[in-house]
């Protein structure tokens, strides 16, 4: 599952960030390496301790991997607590944790919460159109790729919302960037009905 692989990728990253005490850069590495193995009750142990760290960027950043832990074993309203709680305390944010946000928020069905958590996302990206991640040309791809589900899953909400309108103008958006999509012409289709 490509989403998989970016939430892996998000958590190597994450905790690749230099840290000062060992006993934490300890429980981020295992953490990390039990979240790829897919143990996620020993994940879960590793990050809940960074949690409980003084520095704050330690704790958010266990909150994230806490909240990855959750979004892989789709308990998705413990994922968005926790990724809340790492923006509040201080996670980097990104346009892929807006994301995951967002997809977390609709399989809670709170499709009010998830437009505006993939609308931040979305207005993040296009600030960071010129930034690093944008540099490698893998990363890019992958990038590309979330900001068309993104795109894909605003029309979804607002029609979840039976935001009809907003929703045809956003299809409509949609077909133009990425116009070999079938299933979004089939959603445009349907739309018109409305």
């Amino acid at each position: 599952m490509k989403i998989k692989k970016q939430i892996v990728l998000a958590a190597v990253l994450c905790m690749a960030v230099p840290t000062v005490a060992s006993g934490c850069a300890n429980s981020a590495k295992s953490g990390v390496e039990a979240l790829e193995a897919g143990d996620y009750k020993e994940a879960q142990a590793q990050f809940e301790k960074l949690t409980e760290e003084k520095d704050k960027k330690k704790s958010a950043e266990g909150y994230r991997g806490l909240a990855m832990t959750y979004y892989e074993q789709e308990e998705y309203s413990s994922a968005l607590d926790a990724f809340k709680k790492a923006v509040d305390t201080g996670v980097v944010q990104t346009t892929q944790i807006y994301n995951l946000m967002g997809i977390c928020a609709m399989k809670t069905e709170d499709y009010e919460a998830a437009l505006e958590y993939i609308q931040a996302g979305l207005a993040m990206a296009e600030t960071d159109m010129s930034g690093e991640e944008e540099k490698n040309s893998e990363n890019g791809k992958d990038s590309a790729e979330m900001i068309q589900e993104m795109r894909y899953n605003e029309v979804v909400c607002y029609e979840k919302l039976a935001d009809w309108e907003n929703a045809k103008q956003k299809a409509s958006e949609y077909l133009i960037e990425y116009p070999e999509d079938t299933a979004m012409e089939r959603e445009a289709e349907f739309l018109e009905t409305r």
